[in-house]
């Protein structure tokens, strides 16, 4: 027993470099890290903006410890998980599988790095550690996100590859912030360097991200975070501000931009059926073709003006300018603000879209969006606070780029407070509410006698282009036993059901996916491509339920489609809707699996409606607030642009 004691008691030899535990090398870093100073050294960096950044470089001493590192990490079983935020491979929390040179690292971490971090930042830190293995492969990317959430205070990464080169992608890009807070561009890009330990502090300002990996090697790495004392009450986080207007009595002639069918009252009736019973409709060859033809090519006119939208912790794509749209496409951006289409989109959805008096202001937003390689937008849903005065704009309620690695990885909820504005019209959208309001009476009258009248014209073209639909669908028609051709449903039905012949968006039901350590995660593999519209899909009802709110289940368990039978049942629980208007130009080269979702981020199991990229189609997709738009990540293998013009249409 005396011949073990000594053995028990020997000293536990640091896998740490010597440098790294040196006392010069600490003096260097607490005097640069505490006065915000950039320093740079064969073994030490400090970046000092846009936020505190410590790289130290040849961490661990022995080369050997590090292919065995290596090798046992590649051994620990890993997911591959794919979310709004971040798509990659990842391993459970490392500290389940304490084994030979995994143990000794974690060990390493959560006790000397523990106590170096905290001795020379004087941050408080806590024994607790986050700690997962992480592999990024060609495609892979970790978008914009600050890492701020909960107790965590230090957020580390350990580079395991070697011969990484920024031609590879991959790169830790830091983000400067505009004067609200917000991330505003890349600033700094760190290119992973092998047996490298970067850490920096968790703020509400330390944005950052994973660049997509752009090569065929594997970014491999063990991240994570050091908690400590949980703060509480963090301040809201700023928001977009949406710039909602209002309709403008414009007098538009709705026959010179779209098919004719699509104004007949059998066919837009049958359209909003659709609408009612699905909360979505997606029309084929809405406009024109001359119309689109045209405006397909003044959309990529080099005279029109693109800016760059953010922050990019929710999104990132380019939005035109729309004094510097050519003369066809800024009239046509003019028409879905315009009462004719505003009305016709009322007849198609039975939505209250018409400003026809006091009570009644309903707003919109409108963007023309370009699209090319390394554009997204990230889970975030527009928050309503009916106790808000109507002069503001209702801005939107952040779940955060909080979708984070290892077994703290979760969704954050975000600020349940509203983020609105006050309200920037400008003057001529002032001087449009005003005609607006003179008009309330009458207008809504007015502009439904316009479009009777339009119906009433088209009646004859409406005939031809019908005749023409049916005879194109052989099957139906039958023969008589007199040899003559019966008419079998010659009606606007029918012809909307020949209309309506392309891809329809898919909705199904997310799929569970395996769990992550302590989370779940969504996986978008798992979703299949759009439906046909004659698919027999079980779940295509479901969306109609699920959008409008119906299949919402009350306190006691029943469904919203027995509130009929609910004497107690308050109208003012409804929650209010946003009727989503789509259409895309240019998409003939991009791929089927760049779709824009819609899905409710608060539930696990959410259905989804599916929008795939097709030219000269109408897409309506009604609307809770709480539910989200998303349109993926777009990787580098896409070449060129496409375009989306989205509205927002308000009651």
């Amino acid at each position: 027993m005396n011949n073990e004691e000594p053995a028990l008691k020997k000293t536990r030899q640091s896998i740490l470099s010597n440098h790294v535990e040196s006392v010069e090398l600490q003096d260097i870093f607490r005097k640069h890290w505490s006065n915000h100073m950039s320093f740079k050294s064969d073994d030490l960096e400090i970046i000092s903006e846009p936020f505190r950044v410590c790289k130290i470089l040849n961490f661990i001493k022995s080369e050997q410890f590090m292919e065995d590192l290596k090798s046992e990490l590649s051994e620990v079983q890993s997911k591959r998980t794919i979310l709004d935020l971040y798509q990659l491979e990842q391993t459970s929390d490392l500290g389940n599988h304490l084994i030979d040179s995994i143990e000794v690292f974690h060990r390493t971490f959560r006790t000397d790095v523990v106590k170096w971090i905290q001795q020379n930042t004087g941050i408080e830190l806590n024994s607790t550690i986050s700690m997962t293995g992480s592999c990024y492969y060609d495609t892979d990317y970790l978008l914009c996100h600050d890492d701020n959430m909960g107790d965590r205070k230090i957020a580390f990464i350990f580079y395991l590859m070697s011969n990484w080169t920024a031609a590879d992608g991959g790169t830790l890009d830091l983000f400067d912030n505009d004067e609200k807070g917000l991330p505003r561009k890349i600033v700094r890009s760190l290119v992973p360097k092998y047996n490298s330990l970067v850490f920096f502090e968790v703020s509400n300002h330390s944005y950052h991200q994973v660049a997509e990996i752009t090569s065929n090697l594997s970014r491999w790495s063990i991240n994570g975070w050091f908690h400590g004392p949980k703060i509480e009450n963090l301040p809201p986080r700023p928001q977009i501000e949406y710039k909602w207007l209002v309709p403008m009595d414009d007098d538009q002639d709705l026959t010179a931009w779209i098919t004719d069918t699509y104004l007949c009252p059998g066919i837009v009736a049958g359209i909003k059926e659709d609408v009612e019973k699905q909360s979505y409709a997606y029309i084929a060859q809405f406009l024109k073709a001359e119309v689109y033809e045209k405006l397909s090519k003044e959309i990529t006119d080099d005279s029109i003006k693109w800016n760059k939208v953010g922050p990019a912790n929710l999104r990132n794509y380019e939005v035109a300018d729309e004094s510097s749209l050519p003369s066809t496409l800024k009239k046509f951006y003019k028409l879905f603000r315009s009462l004719p289409f505003v009305q016709l989109l009322k007849n198609y959805t039975e939505l209250d879209l018409i400003p026809d008096n006091e009570n009644m202001k309903p707003r919109m937003t409108i963007e023309l969006q370009r699209w090319s390689k390394g554009c997204y937008t990230l889970i975030c849903d527009n928050y309503c606070d009916e106790d808000v005065d109507e002069e503001q704009i209702n801005g939107c309620r952040v779940i955060d780029s909080k979708h984070t690695l290892g077994s703290q990885d979760s969704v954050d909820n975000g600020d349940d407070s509203d983020g609105g504005a006050a309200d920037e019209d400008t003057a001529d959208e002032n001087h449009d509410n005003d005609e607006a309001e003179d008009d309330k009476i009458s207008l809504n009258n007015r502009e439904e006698s316009k479009l009777q009248k339009q119906c009433n014209d088209l009646k004859i073209k409406s005939v031809e282009f019908n005749t023409k639909m049916m005879n194109d669908k052989k099957d139906e028609k039958s023969i008589g036993n007199d040899g003559n051709r019966e008419d079998d449903g010659f009606n606007d039905d029918n012809v909307l059901r020949s209309i309506l012949k392309d891809i329809k968006p898919k909705v199904d039901k997310q799929d569970e996916s395996e769990e992550a350590s302590c989370s779940k995660s969504e996986d978008f593999f798992k979703r299949s491509p759009p439906l046909h519209p004659d698919s027999e899909d079980p779940d295509v009802s479901d969306i109609g339920d699920y959008l409008s709110g119906s299949s919402r289940s009350s306190e006691n368990g029943n469904d919203r489609d027995n509130v009929d039978e609910m004497d107690d049942y308050d109208d003012s629980n409804i929650e209010p809707g946003t009727l989503d208007v789509i259409m895309q130009f240019n998409t003939m080269h991009v791929s089927e699996s760049e779709t824009i979702d819609y899905l409710d981020p608060k539930e696990q199991d959410c259905a989804l409606i599916h929008i795939a990229p097709q030219d000269n189609h109408l897409c309506l997709v009604y609307k809770e607030l709480s539910t989200c738009r998303l349109h993926k990540y777009v990787n580098h293998y896409f070449e060129g642009f496409y375009y989306n013009l989205i509205c927002t249409y308000r009651e």
